[in-house]
């Protein structure tokens, strides 16, 4: 992932979420599993986990309080040397809002992290932009801000022996700003009416993982194939 880039986008999306009139704020849990191969220094990562979410929308000065379960699963690459981390993460959750209605949170976030340490419980942390589709009853709207997240863990005998398996949690702080959701004019022209709204380069993201992003964004996502897991391919 680019750095600078990274950075940019998080400096806009700190403005943005200062100025906003309608937001997220949300704190996320993720359970589950992730799977490690080495090369040398350079470690590779698959991460597949269990998701909650709660916290409130504010929307036209209303204030709706939340709670959705899903999936959080991605990858991630990083140097056990350095102790640097780069993760995408992608995420689809429903639930309801404390008065019953519907809502649903779905898309993907991307961070980086300097303190990774795979020989302690604390295993580190990692910031960056996210950007969801959330909705709301019959209401749609796009979210983009900042993810915050840290995350724990041990080692367990790996189902894989080629690999190492960590089980543990991560904790997401999530902040940022909601937009009615109103598809650009020429929408069916692109191939995702949210391709141009992203605050990536594609290029910054694993390609498979991002046609997943669009596709979950676009709401044509299929289920995870459990059965064809594997190293994440190289770009």
């Amino acid at each position: 992932m680019k750095q600078l880039g990274i950075a940019a986008a998080v400096a806009t999306l700190f403005v943005f979420t200062s100025l906003a009139q309608s937001g997220l704020d949300a704190e996320g849990v993720a359970n589950g599993k992730t799977v490690l191969w080495f090369s040398g220094t350079e470690v590779t990562a698959l991460i597949d986990s269990d998701f909650s979410v709660s916290g409130s929308l504010e929307i036209e000065e209303r204030t709706v309080r939340f709670t959705a379960l899903g999936t959080a699963f991605g990858q991630g690459v990083g140097d056990s040397s350095a102790m640097t981390l780069d993760v995408w993460i992608l995420i689809d959750a429903s639930g309801a809002t404390d008065d019953g209605e519907p809502v649903s949170i779905r898309g993907g976030m991307a961070g980086s992290g300097t303190d990774t340490d795979l020989s302690a419980s604390a295993l580190g942390s990692a910031t960056g932009p996210f950007f969801f589709v959330v909705t709301l009853d019959t209401n749609s709207y796009r979210a983009l801000g900042t993810a915050e997240g840290s995350a724990a863990g041990a080692f367990v005998v790996p189902e894989d022996p080629l690999t190492m398996q960590i089980e543990g949690s991560a904790t997401y702080t999530l902040v940022g700003d909601l937009v009615v959701d109103a598809p650009p004019a020429d929408a069916e022209a692109a191939p995702s009416p949210y391709l141009e709204q992203l605050p990536w380069d594609p290029a910054s993201w694993p390609a498979e993982l991002f046609t997943q992003l669009l596709e979950l964004l676009d709401g044509t996502a299929s289920e995870p194939n459990e059965d064809s897991e594997g190293e994440p391919a190289a770009d």
